[in-house]
């Protein structure tokens, strides 16, 4: 609820406020407790100096490694695209190296390959648009869902060969075989 005051008590109001200010004034001078006039100056000047931005440095020449130049896998001294290759070296032929032994026999008598471990995926359908292109959608034992377009490999292992409208071919990155995986329902 609000109070309506006439306009006589709101300035007896206002003047008993302000004379309560200046009666209590000095002692908030005193106590340091009221605000001075210049206090954002005065505590500015208090807190460290900023340093100074040496603008001098900026005409000085740039490192001798320009911006995209360098391959940072790379070790060893940077080598320019622009100068010329170093002359070839009279360079002894390499070693000669034995080959590999063949790999051990399992207990079956023939010989045990290793292979990644296969990764179960299931097709469960495929996206076009308008233009023709399609996008295959798998899903991963581990509901993980996965989508491509013909020729981008997915899971870091596939590589989705042809996306057909019951199946998909995918082959595998690391070995190169080729399986295709029917339309899973449900």
């Amino acid at each position: 609820m609000r109070l309506k005051l006439k306009p006589r008590e709101t300035l007896l109001l206002g003047l008993v406020g302000v004379a309560a200010v200046m009666a209590l004034w000095p002692r908030f001078q005193a106590s340091g407790t009221a605000p001075e006039v210049g206090t954002r100056a005065r505590s500015q000047a208090s807190l460290s100096p900023i340093p100074r931005i040496d603008l001098a440095r900026l005409d000085e020449s740039a490192s001798e490694v320009e911006v995209g130049r360098r391959d940072l896998f790379a070790f060893g001294p940077i080598v320019s695209r622009d100068a010329p290759p170093p002359p070839p070296e009279a360079a002894e032929p390499p070693p000669r190296v034995a080959p590999p032994p063949p790999p051990p026999r399992g207990a079956g008598g023939g010989t045990s390959t290793a292979s990644l471990a296969p990764m179960n995926l299931k097709f469960i359908g495929s996206v076009g648009n308008e233009r023709g292109v399609k996008v295959a959608v798998l899903i991963t034992e581990r509901n993980e869902v996965l989508t491509g377009q013909s020729g981008q490999v997915i899971a870091n292992r596939y590589r989705i060969e042809r996306i057909g409208i019951e199946s998909v071919d995918l082959e595998d990155v690391g070995t190169g075989q080729s399986r295709r995986i029917p339309l899973k329902g449900n």
